[in-house]
């Protein structure tokens, strides 16, 4: 053989003759998901608070902050009954 034809050899992926179970579960905790929405859910408020106060001062700018961290947990619940809706 050539030296050309051994580095196809070489690069070709090894496959093995069993496939490996694919389950399908979640890939992060619930626990862990509700931390980080929470984080995500408080940040957005603040920076969309702190973005909105200087335009249209601070009561706008509270309300477009909260209105803005409860639709993220809005969205979160309807993918969560989504998703179990899928899954009957």
């Amino acid at each position: 053989m050539t030296e050309p034809e051994n580095k196809k050899k070489e690069k070709q992926p090894k496959t093995s003759p069993k496939n490996p179970v694919v389950e399908r579960g979640p890939w992060i905790s619930m626990k862990s998901a509700l931390r980080i929405i929470t984080a995500v859910s408080i940040l957005m408020a603040a920076l969309t608070a702190w973005s909105v106060v200087p335009v249209k001062g601070w009561g706008q700018g509270i309300l477009y902050g909260l209105l803005f961290g409860v639709l993220i947990w809005v969205v979160f619940f309807v993918m969560q009954v989504f998703f179990r809706w899928l899954r009957r």
